[in-house]
């Protein structure tokens, strides 16, 4: 894969991850009813830690990008509490990051996720993905297939479809997600999702 592949591929799944939890949001926040709405959002996580794993590869600033993730985690803490997880899925992610870039916090990282949104399953599923996209394809699609075998008979099953969209490489050109406006929308749109909610 190209080095323009690969970004079309990060900017694409980017995108892709923000339109499917924004769906998954105005499911859980105002139509609870509707699953369909749910199914369509499990799609995200797996998205979002694709762009993690990337980031935490590309980025010549890890501490800075480390921070951002958890500054961004706690800042949405007062709305995760609501929705009944305090450590939401930012600090889900920066575990992953964090034991990616060192691999000797691995076993530290993998027990504080047990604590955070999505669990020792979304730790070891961001594992599966790096292990797809750095060091073995099959093995890794394994362990991402095997990961949902365990979730079953939740919903979050359907977060498998996710590995379609992870094993395409050829993706159109989108336009560029600004970095404030990808750390932002998490806790805004929740924000705006529970106003109406209220209003309502």
């Amino acid at each position: 894969m190209t080095h323009v592949e690969s970004y079309n591929k990060i900017n694409a799944i980017k995108w892709i991850g923000i339109i499917t939890m924004t769906i998954d949001h105005i499911g859980y926040y105002l139509y609870p009813e509707l699953i369909w709405l749910r199914i369509i959002g499990r799609i995200a996580f797996p998205c979002f830690l694709y762009t993690t794993i990337q980031g935490t590869k590309n980025t010549s600033n890890f501490k800075k990008y480390f921070f951002q993730l958890i500054g961004t985690g706690i800042l949405t803490i007062p709305i995760s509490f609501y929705s009944g997880t305090v450590f939401n899925i930012l600090f889900t992610l920066a575990l992953v990051a964090l034991s990616i870039k060192d691999k000797r916090f691995f076993v530290l990282a993998l027990a504080l996720s047990y604590f955070c949104e999505y669990g020792i399953y979304g730790f070891l599923l961001g594992w599966a993905i790096y292990c797809m996209v750095f060091i073995h394809k099959p093995l890794g699609v394994i362990l991402f297939l095997v990961l949902h075998v365990f979730v079953w008979p939740s919903i979050q099953i359907f977060a498998c479809l996710a590995i379609f969209l992870l094993l395409i490489d050829t993706y159109m050109e989108t336009k560029k997600m600004p970095k404030v406006f990808g750390y932002l929308y998490y806790p805004l749109h929740q924000l705006i999702l529970l106003a109406i909610k209220f209003s309502l």
